[in-house]
């Protein structure tokens, strides 16, 4: 009967939990440090990285995804774990536990109901990430346990005993230091193969999984670094590449790479335009742990291959190979257009940089697939409605053009049949996969030799009539280098480079790599670009989230990444208080609309779906790198670690401004009523005037119930601006603050400060400019 238990939970029968969620929301904790959620039943879809070296008779292992670790107890995890290697990807669900302090995955076989773990893959153990031990003592455990259970690396660490490692039967720990703090590091010994070996002297460094032992609430302390093997303990003063390797500063004859290591060496990247012949190289004789080196001469719109390296007495260390392309010389392209769905707010365009709202995107699409001569290659996550788009794909291959098209698992809609009995091949997603295949990306004319004609379309829209009236947002891009990164992530799902797809070769979800560049200059603009799941999309938004100095939008279908919500949260505690934000599916499991109401003004759309999924970072601030953040990935669980998604994150303020004219419509359209500021200082935009100030009319005027009042600064001021009735009597302060150069659009609502129809005066007043204009409110 045992057997045939653990056989019917290894088949992974038993589901509680339909819907993967990610590991960090469940270390969601209340004032004790004990999670909220404990014994709700969970689905996790995750990593293993430790199968028994935690120790324990019951067997207690970790597993993490691409947001966070937790730890698995039970004896229907031990039952799994001889089948079970580092690396291996799960499926588990489980009631969520706490053990003294240490949130946990209950897999016991007599829990209720009873848990199942389910190997569906195997791989590669995630890389562990570098941290302090001081930033482990002083996360946030209660709110977020940032680092427990997770796979973690700790540099330049000493033991404090120098003999042996025990060879008892029990878990020992010793003192370790790492001149940030001292910690704990335990074995088991019943359970590594570390016991009896010789503890290193001097400095190494160590890798192990970060538990927790506290007998009693609250539970604020007992931290401590589990070691599973000898060889996570590291002797070795080599420089160590790390792996987060930036390229910047790309031109069309070269770029920067900037990377650090943990020990002291010299610095040297090998370059060329082959993978395996990296036959050039700059070498800085210099001593350090951070590292930059120009690489000059190159061609532009290239692709180029190279390795970050480092030297020191000991030995050298050497990165990965990355991938980056040069800007394109061709001053014909470069182009990013920019469209939005649904309606947008023109009163906070920087001038000469209207957004283009209720845009026909059907008529823009169909328009670039006409001008299509070479090949269009889409995957779409739907295709249904909109018969001119289909017959322009037709008509396109009737006229020789190559199409390939890559399609979810779901049932060939109408359109996609059309296509098919059309001749049109197909590789579709295999619907043993977890999540789908959420790409909407359309590249056109890439895989010919004429690079001026190359674009890339992506964007929020999948072209279903379905989402007619809903809000989306989508780009046309005209750049080499990034449709040849678009083609290449097709080409891994069409499973080939040919126009045959070979369906043995696709790879989908977790089974793809990271294999394309991320770096682009694009007209001169710094773009990032990312697929999901395979490029830790979740990291490089968390990443730009970081950058934040003076205010965060978002606009999202869905928000349940509690990493981006703690990060959005650690920017308000830094001083960023300009927070707004609108979500369509608020109420969803895991939602983070609660948590973040209380950093910034984050509202619940109504009306039509709003389907948009972007972030905007300093809008207004030039000199602090206004960046969009849009594409298909939804900020949540699924579309970090199981669906096919692509992200782009673009540095620009006009691209920025386009997007924030966008914002402000579907913020309004939500019961937003705030500021908002149009950045000076671009360019071309000739913000600045000779006065000191400008007072603008209002729009719309006449009005019912909303207007927006704008105003201009040249300098940093204070300013007041007040609404006044025709009697002179004052009815509402509409602005009373400091005000650096640029301009600002204040929401005005006649129902919320109870205005009756009738003339209103509104007034500027600083200290050396003071004008008036007139408002109608016609009811």
């Amino acid at each position: 009967m045992r057997k045939f238990l653990v056989l019917f939970l290894l088949l992974g029968i038993i589901s509680f939990a339909q819907t993967p969620v990610s590991i960090t929301s469940l270390h969601d904790n209340d004032a004790n440090g004990v999670p909220k959620d404990t014994n709700t039943v969970f689905q996790v879809r995750a990593v293993v990285t430790a199968v028994k070296e935690l120790g324990n008779s019951a067997g207690t292992g970790a597993v993490q995804d691409q947001t966070g670790g937790m730890t698995i107890y039970g004896n229907a995890f031990t039952a799994l774990s001889p089948a079970l290697k580092i690396g291996d990807t799960v499926l588990i669900n489980s009631r969520l536990k706490l053990y003294n302090g240490l949130t946990e995955m209950d897999l016991t076989l007599k829990s209720t109901p009873a848990s199942s773990v389910t190997k569906i893959a195997s791989g590669v153990a995630p890389e562990p990430q570098l941290i302090t031990i001081s930033d482990i003592l002083n996360q946030q455990w209660n709110l977020n346990e940032s680092f427990e259970s997770k796979l973690v690396r700790i540099n330049n660490v000493t033991f404090t005993d120098t003999t042996n490692f025990s060879t008892g039967t029990k878990g020992t720990t010793y003192k370790i230091s790492d001149g940030t703090n001292t910690f704990d590091f335990r074995i088991f010994t019943n359970a590594t193969t570390i016991n009896g070996l010789p503890i290193p002297r001097g400095k190494c460094d160590v890798i192990g999984i970060v538990t927790q032992y506290k007998t009693a609430a609250p539970y604020s302390s007992g931290y401590q670094l589990v070691g599973r093997v000898m060889s996570d303990i590291i002797s070795d003063s080599r420089p160590l590449v790390y792996s987060n390797i930036i390229v910047n500063s790309i031109d069309t004859s070269s770029f920067t790479v900037i990377f650090q290591t943990a020990r002291n060496g010299n610095s040297q990247v090998k370059y060329g335009i082959a993978a395996d012949n990296l036959k050039d190289s700059v070498v800085l004789a210099n001593d350090t742990t951070v590292h930059s080196i120009k690489i000059s001469a190159l061609k532009s719109g290239t692709l180029y291959y190279f390795q970050a390296v480092s030297k020191n007495a000991a030995g050298t260390s050497v990165s990965a190979v990355q991938q980056v392309t040069t800007a394109s010389g061709n001053p014909a392209v470069g182009a990013i257009n920019v469209y939005f769905s649904n309606t947008v707010d023109n009163s906070v365009a920087i001038p000469g940089n209207a957004a283009k709202g209720n845009s026909n995107f059907e008529a823009l699409l169909t328009n670039r697939i006409n001008q299509a001569s070479y090949s269009i290659d889409f995957a779409v996550y739907s295709l249904n409605g909109y018969p001119n788009l289909v017959n322009a794909l037709l008509a396109a291959k009737s006229r020789g053009v190559k199409l390939r098209m890559v399609y979810d698992s779901r049932a060939a809609q109408a359109n996609v049949t059309t296509l098919l009995n059309g001749g049109v091949l197909m590789s579709q997603r295999p619907a043993s996969y977890s999540g789908i295949m959420h790409n909407k990306f359309f590249v056109f004319d890439a895989r010919d030799a004429n690079t001026a004609n190359d674009w890339v379309w992506t964007g929020s829209w999948n072209p279903n009539t379905a989402e007619l009236t809903w809000k989306n947002n989508v780009l046309e891009i005209n750049d080499a280098a990034l449709a040849k990164a678009y083609t290449t992530e097709f080409e891994e799902m069409w499973g080939s480079s040919t126009d045959t797809p070979n369906a043995a070769n696709a790879k989908f979800s977790y089974k793809k790599t990271d294999n394309t560049p991320h770096s682009f200059t694009i007209g001169g603009r710094s773009v990032q670009m990312y697929f999901s799941p395979s490029d830790k999309t979740d990291s490089r938004i968390k990443a730009a989230i970081s950058t934040a100095n003076t205010s965060i939008y978002f606009s999202l279908l869905v928000f349940t990444m509690n990493d981006l919500a703690q990060q959005i949260q650690t920017q308000y505690n830094a001083g960023v208080r300009d927070i707004k934000g609108v979500i369509n599916d608020y109420t969803t499991q895991g939602s983070e609309y609660t948590f973040l109401k209380s950093y910034g003004d984050v509202l619940a759309n109504v009306g039509e779906t709003q389907h948009n999924k972007y972030g905007i970072i300093d809008a207004s601030a030039t000199t602090s790198h206004p960046t969009v953040i849009t594409g298909s990935h939804n900020w949540s669980s699924a579309a970090e670690n199981e669906n096919d998604e692509n992200t782009l994150i673009i540095d620009d303020p006009k691209i920025a401004n386009l997007f924030m004219q966008e914002f402000k419509s579907r913020y309004n359209d939500a019961g937003g009523k705030g500021t908002f500021v149009v950045p000076a200082g671009v360019n071309d935009a000739k913000l600045l005037k000779e006065f000191s100030a400008t007072l603008f009319q209002n729009y719309p005027n006449p009005f019912n119930p909303n207007t927006t009042v704008r105003f201009e600064t040249s300098l940093t001021q204070n300013v007041k601006v007040e609404l006044y009735n025709s009697l002179g009597q004052k009815m509402a302060e509409l602005f009373n603050d400091v005000a650096k150069p640029g301009v600002y659009a204040i929401d005005v609502n006649a129902t919320a400060l109870k205005l009756a129809s009738g003339v209103y005066f509104y007034k500027i007043q600083t200290a050396t400019f003071s004008e008036s204009k007139k408002m109608v409110l016609l009811k």
